[in-house]
């Protein structure tokens, strides 16, 4: 199964993950939509007069029913990026805003199937504030 991991100490940056398009979303979700800001996001992607976007580190194109999370800083930013059904994309954002409410220490994102599962490491108190 894919992963990515993301710490949230002392900021969001992303520490591991197993394939270069799952880098390119934890960089999606780190460096451009940032903390519990994915409606931002989502409402893009569901503004059908637009096809393509870019930020901070990543871009983003729509083409039938799908879009690539693509990094910018790599040699060719296509061959880094992930396609998923764009229904997942949302779902994603969605579950990332509802896990930054809680302030995880860290998460690990799992991609299988055409489904993203977000786990959340719980900060422990003390060590983690």
């Amino acid at each position: 199964m894919a992963y990515v991991k993301i710490d949230f100490d002392p900021a969001l940056w992303v520490t591991k993950a197993d394939m270069l398009g799952m880098y390119t979303i934890g960089y999606c979700l780190t460096d451009d939509v940032g903390f519990g800001e994915g409606q931002d996001r989502i409402n893009w992607i569901l503004d059908d007069r637009y096809d393509i976007t870019s930020s901070n580190r990543t871009f983003m194109e729509k083409y039938d029913g799908m879009i690539a999370v693509g990094d910018l800083f790599t040699e060719d930013p296509r061959e880094a990026a992930l396609s998923v059904p764009i229904p997942v994309l949302i779902d994603l954002l969605q579950q990332w805003d509802e896990v930054c409410k809680t302030n995880p220490a860290e998460v690990t994102i799992y991609y299988e199937n055409e489904k993203f599962i977000i786990e959340a490491k719980p900060r422990v108190q003390g060590k983690n504030e």
